[in-house]
């Protein structure tokens, strides 16, 4: 059986349709974090069989909002999410049902590299920001609880995020906001370099995980695509979506403003664990498609 938690969010609004498409039934817990009786009510109505694989999704992510309250972001992303896998990992237990986790995870976490490279799971960590340095922590929190209860572990780092429907704070709704409105004057960090994987395709990708035998240690692995897109880049493909006829002559106009503090140039990840554990690409939907669909879901 696979589990799961924040199905309203980003990423989990897809994954169940993508969990569906294999052989495990899911489900979608509705429990708030917080909420740490109702969680168990809930737990307490499943059947889960031999298995169950959790999925930890549940999290504040947008980095404004955990920056203007850190001990809030820190109590959410790290103190309740280890609670909720410790609540599921005994539930399971007491089931008598195998316990696994896979805890997403981002890529942020990880330090500044040369433009040009690609990280590795193995690459230094340093996060920039309060939203990133929640992640790290509950990585190490997650994975002492699961060690201490010997249950398998997979942290998915995922990189840059588009989906159609994202909330305002995403890089892509807020592009498609100043093409239609022709505000393309100091965009932030228009030339910087990222990673982008559409949220439908992550979905795939961490169903497929979670169906799948792994090793017997915690495993980090990227979510990503190994792709390098600039931001100008991306906001061309936005151009060309909502109005092709100007689409260059726009492109040409876009000026630059400084990234965030926290943010830097390049952030690009290295995709082969996953293609070696999975034998399947990470990456299925065309940067265009995830643009065409996205101004087709803010029309």
């Amino acid at each position: 059986m696979i589990i799961y938690n924040g199905a309203t969010g980003g990423i989990g609004r897809y994954l169940g349709q993508s969990i569906g498409e294999g052989q495990e039934a899911p489900y979608s817990l509705t429990s708030r974090m917080e909420d740490r009786a109702g969680l168990i009510a809930e737990l307490a109505q499943l059947g889960p069989g031999d298995r169950v694989t959790f999925i930890h999704l549940a999290a504040r992510v947008s980095v404004p909002a955990c920056e203007s309250d850190p001990d809030g972001a820190f109590q959410t992303n790290v103190v309740l999410a280890r609670a909720t896998v410790s609540t599921v990992l005994e539930w399971a237990s007491r089931c008598g049902a195998v316990g696994r986790v896979v805890y997403v995870s981002s890529g942020h976490v990880y330090g500044a590299q040369p433009d040009g490279s690609k990280l590795t799971e193995d690459a230094p960590t340093y996060p920039r920001s309060v939203y990133a340095r929640t992640k790290l922590a509950a990585e190490e929190e997650v994975r002492q609880l699961c060690t201490a209860m010997g249950a398998p572990l997979l942290i998915a780092r995922v990189f840059g995020l588009l989906a159609p429907g994202q909330a305002a704070h995403y890089v892509l709704p807020s592009l498609i906001l100043r093409a239609r409105t022709r505000q393309l004057n100091a965009i932030p960090g228009l030339d910087y370099t990222r990673d982008y994987l559409d949220a439908r395709d992550v979905c795939t990708d961490l169903a497929l995980l979670a169906s799948m035998p792994w090793p017997a240690d915690a495993l980090t692995i990227n979510i990503c695509s190994g792709e390098p897109v600039t931001i100008r880049e991306l906001l061309r493909q936005v151009l060309v979506q909502t109005d092709p006829a100007t689409a260059d002559v726009l492109q040409r106009r876009a000026a630059a403003a400084p990234g965030r503090r926290d943010d830097t140039r390049w952030l690009v990840g290295d995709p082969t664990r996953f293609t070696e554990l999975t034998t399947q690409p990470p990456k299925h939907i065309p940067l265009s498609t995830t643009v065409a669909d996205a101004v087709r879901a803010l029309s």
